[in-house]
């Protein structure tokens, strides 16, 4: 394989790699959504509210989750493109302390209720 054919192969590899980046943000962001509707759907022995305050966090997780899986997918596929360093990610921690509040807020509830 000629040089040139294997630059172009690695490219398309890692544009590749980066939009599945982007689309594993967005399974992360439905299983949010969808943990968060549960919490009012099924009736659990921890009271409504604070289902809805724990769901409520994780609604506005998977909100902010979707955004941000589309702005650094587009960051990051222009970075590529241009020869350019990638942008650290740093929204994992603001996520694992969403989801850390929302299990909170039901432990709570459920010690409470």
């Amino acid at each position: 394989m000629p040089h040139e054919d294997r630059d172009r192969a690695a490219e398309a590899q890692v544009l590749l790699s980066n939009e599945r980046t982007f689309l594993s943000w967005i399974r992360t962001a439905l299983a949010l959504m969808v943990t968060g509707v549960a919490l009012v759907a099924f009736d659990l022995p921890i009271d409504i509210g604070w289902r809805l305050a724990a769901a409520g966090v994780l609604l506005l997780l998977a909100i902010a989750n979707a955004a941000q899986a589309l702005v650094s997918w587009r960051v990051n596929d222009r970075a590529l493109r241009n020869g350019e360093e990638i942008p650290e990610l740093r929204s994992g921690l603001w996520i694992a302390a969403g989801v850390g509040g929302a299990v909170m807020l039901l432990l709570v509830g459920w010690v409470l209720t």
